[in-house]
C-alpha cells in the first residue's frame, strides 16, 4: 500500500493553481481513461455536474498535491457547504493537462484541513531527522 500524503501548496503556489485552472476551460482537460466517462458511473460524480462547479473557483478552500510518476496529482477541494466538499483531481503537468478523479467528502472541512497539514509536517520533520 501506497504511503503517499497530500503536500499543502503555500498561497503563492495555491493561487498559481488557482489561476491555471482559472484559464482554462473543462473541456480543455483530456478525461484520464480511470474516470471513464462513457462508462457506469465510478465515482457518483456526472461530468456534468463537474463541468457547473469546476467554474466556482471562489468555493476552493484547499489545494494539496502528491508525486506522481510525471509531476504531481493535484487535488482541489471546493466547499459547497459545511459538510459537503468536492475533491476534483488533476495531472496538470501534463500537455494536455488531464482531469482524472471527483468524489464527495463529507466531512467538516476544518478537521480534516487541519489534520492533513499535521499529516504532512509529521512526516517532514521525521525525515529531516534521518
Amino acid at each position: 500500500m501506497s504511503e503517499e500524503i497530500d503536500i499543502p501548496l503555500d498561497e503563492e503556489e495555491k493561487k498559481k493553481k488557482i489561476d491555471f485552472l482559472k484559464e482554462h476551460k473543462f473541456g480543455d482537460f483530456r478525461i484520464h481513461k480511470y474516470y471513464n466517462e462513457s462508462s457506469y458511473l465510478k465515482h457518483g460524480i456526472e461530468i456534468r455536474e463537474i463541468k457547473i462547479i469546476y467554474y466556482q473557483f471562489d468555493k476552493i478552500i484547499g489545494v494539496f498535491k502528491r508525486p506522481a510518476k510525471f509531476g504531481y496529482k493535484y487535488s482541489f477541494r471546493y466547499q459547497l457547504d459545511e459538510t459537503k466538499t468536492l475533491v476534483l483531481c488533476f495531472y496538470l503537468d501534463e500537455f494536455p493537462p488531464v482531469f482524472f478523479n471527483a468524489y464527495y467528502d463529507y466531512t467538516k472541512q476544518e478537521k480534516k484541513l487541519k489534520k492533513k497539514v499535521e499529516k504532512w509536517m509529521k512526516r517532514e520533520f521525521f525525515n529531516k531527522k534521518q
